[in-house]
């Protein structure tokens, strides 16, 4: 099927990704920019005519649902760039579209319900879901102008707005300028300072963040290079949300602790905090950095199941403490999965960025004999089909 090619269907359930399932001719049919229950036709953007699976962007509606609102964001409509993909959808239905998401992952792969909700952060809907992105990032076009990649494609489209951004961020980064090619991308600080690293330059500058956590407000460095939350509020949501979930433990094992937000969290209450995180890059990590002024603390750089073998090998248990694990968007997966129960933790918390990976690694887990004894969702990227789950596990 080409571009031209034009369907009409009824659309169904949202599904992981940020589109809805339709069905057309006896196939499904993964359709952005609609909403449950409408009717709608649809461009077909990928799907040979005798495949089982199409996917298309709905270009007119026939048929609207009440949740659909005009996106904040056009540019990122059908056949525009990725990142704004439910910004048709109203906010409280954003949420819902995203609960029905999680629960569906976690009664398919983890064969268990998932009874918690999906969370806004503080001042989201104050905002309208817009202006949260301190974290944003786009390649510079022809002219040295920031574009972003046309969804599904390799295209790349100028882009004259960035309304998820906090007013800095979108500013610095539609005013930056770099050779064509250049990845351009913008950090604002704790002092509302906008950042640009030019990614393929090596820059290697770091911003100053203030987390609130149990009312003590921790600072940390982070560089260019390292992850950070994007949203303003959420660095402060998850790690009050971890800190809360590990109870009394008083050890406490940290993987893929990336800048050591949660670490960090976690030993200003007095914890013995070990944080895995591998560093690659030259010079002190931010990580090395942030921990250093906890004595409780101490940091491995490795890989997270390479170093949870080599504790087990040590004879290493966590019967009286927990392992909080924030893996890659792909999830921890079996092997790493069996090394962490390897090591006995009384509680595991997981916080993860995909709900279908979090829900496949629940079922190995219980595999290991570990159940899930509570989770819990936040919407920390509105307009998109993103969300934020963390879950505990106890045996």
């Amino acid at each position: 099927m080409s571009g031209d090619d034009v369907i009409t269907v009824r659309v169904g359930a949202p599904a992981h990704g940020g589109h809805c399932i339709a069905r057309h001719e006896g196939r499904a049919v993964f359709v952005r920019h609609a909403l449950p229950g409408e009717l709608v036709e649809a461009r077909v953007t990928s799907g040979e005519p005798i495949a089982r699976f199409w996917t298309a962007d709905a270009v007119k509606v026939l048929e609207a649902s009440d949740d659909r609102v005009e996106s904040p964001w056009p540019e990122a409509g059908p056949g525009g760039v990725g990142g704004g993909e439910l910004g048709h959808v109203a906010l409280p239905a954003q949420r819902e579209w995203k609960l029905a998401v999680v629960k569906e992952a976690f009664d398919r792969f983890a064969k268990v319900s998932f009874d918690g909700q999906v969370s806004a952060a503080p001042g989201d809907d104050e905002r309208g879901g817009l202006g949260y992105r301190t974290r944003v990032s786009a390649v510079a076009d022809p002219e040295g102008r920031a574009a972003m990649t046309v969804f599904g494609t390799k295209d790349r489209k100028r882009i004259s707005a960035m309304p998820l951004a906090v007013p800095a961020a979108e500013e610095a980064l539609l005013a930056a300028r770099a050779t064509p090619g250049t990845r351009i991308e913008v950090a604002v600080s704790a002092d509302g300072r906008a950042h640009v690293a030019w990614a393929d330059a090596g820059d290697r500058s770091a911003v100053i963040e203030r987390v609130a956590v149990s009312g003590t407000e921790l600072e940390f460095r982070v560089r260019s290079a390292d992850f950070w939350q994007a949203h303003r509020k959420a660095p402060s949501v998850l790690a009050q949300a971890v800190v809360d979930r590990i109870g009394d433990a008083e050890r406490v094992l940290d993987l893929y602790a990336g800048a050591g937000l949660l670490s960090v969290a976690m030993a200003s209450q007095g914890r013995m905090v070990t944080a895995v995180e591998l560093h690659s890059g030259k010079g002190r990590s931010s990580l090395s950095v942030n921990l250093a002024p906890y004595e409780t603390s101490m940091e491995i750089s490795g890989d997270a199941r390479r170093t949870l073998e080599l504790m087990a090998k040590d004879g290493v248990l966590f019967h009286d403490g927990a392992i909080v694990l924030d893996p890659p968007r792909s999830g921890a997966k079996a092997a790493t999965v069996a090394a962490i129960a390897k090591l006995e933790p009384g509680r595991i918390v997981y916080v993860a960025c995909d709900p279908v990976a979090l829900a496949r690694d629940a079922a190995l887990l219980a595999e290991h004999g570990y159940k899930l004894e509570s989770a819990d969702a936040w919407d920390l990227f509105p307009m998109t089909h993103h969300i934020e789950t963390i879950a505990t596990f106890i045996r």
